[in-house]
């Protein structure tokens, strides 16, 4: 099964931020005009932040040793993109297209997977430091 782990759902966030990042960027006069009437601009420049967050992502999932203070936040950053995703349809309802809320539907969607594999591996690998830390108590006891 794919995302197995913390570290797979993290890097299959990077990438897809990634992806998104740059076609935003390379593409925001072809998207723009398909998912309605804005500026290309704004679609220039969530395009860049993405790319930051994708480092972001990136550099978490590839310590030796990931942080679970950094997968929480990398997390809710994702589910606050999903929760935000319907208040942006609405208040840009009159600029979008039917392609441009279908846009913004497929992106949360997808988001909201990362969030759940995320938070998934993460409280897989919050339940393995547990163990561990029980396992390590007991042991040290007399008699253990």
């Amino acid at each position: 099964m794919p995302w197995t782990s913390l570290k797979h759902a993290l890097l299959f966030n990077a990438a897809c931020s990634t992806l998104l990042g740059a076609t935003l960027l390379l593409a925001p006069n072809g998207l723009a005009s398909l998912m309605g009437e804005f500026s290309p601009l704004i679609l220039m420049v969530l395009g860049a932040a993405l790319l930051v967050f994708a480092a972001d992502v990136a550099f978490v999932a590839t310590r030796q040793s990931i942080s679970p203070g950094l997968a929480k936040m990398i997390t809710v950053a994702d589910l606050a993109w999903v929760a935000a995703t319907p208040v942006v349809m609405m208040l840009a309802a009159s600029w979008l297209s039917f392609w441009g809320h279908l846009v913004l539907l497929d992106v949360a969607f997808l988001v909201g997977i990362c969030a759940f594999f995320q938070w998934r591996g993460l409280r897989a690998k919050l339940l393995q430091e547990q163990q561990r830390t029980v396992r390590g108590a007991a042991q040290s006891q007399p008699g253990g």
